[in-house]
């Protein structure tokens, strides 16, 4: 079967779980015959029925007519995500909320420090 793919350099340790996550289930080398760095170029290669592809849940709402999303329930893979903000803001309600993440509340995200 055909994959379009993201490029590794995107998001390197999310590559990596989702060929592992692939491996794990059998599909040990995903024969990748395009990738794309964007939503909308993954929507259109797979429109026009170059392969398919891996999609967060969100592009269910982007979807072009003809395309059929369907959920998988059994990968777990973690999509990491990052907090950024302007250098410089000293917005009270930022700061709140960054203590609140950094200080370990059970109910918000966990922060990693990053310079800059």
């Amino acid at each position: 079967m055909p994959f379009i793919w993201f490029h590794r350099w995107v998001n390197p340790a999310f590559y990596d779980q989702m060929m592992g996550a692939c491996a794990r289930r059998g599909l040990s080398a995903p024969r990748v015959v395009q990738e794309a760095t964007d939503r909308d170029t993954v929507l259109g290669l797979v429109q026009c029925r170059i392969g398919i592809a891996w999609v967060t849940e969100s592009t269910r709402w982007h979807c072009p007519k003809g395309i059929v999303l369907l959920p998988v329930v059994d990968m777990n893979v973690r999509l990491p995500f990052n907090v950024i903000w302007k250098k410089n803001n000293t917005s009270p309600v930022l700061q709140k909320f960054l203590a609140q993440v950094q200080g370990g509340n059970r109910t918000a995200p966990r922060l990693q420090s990053a310079s800059g």
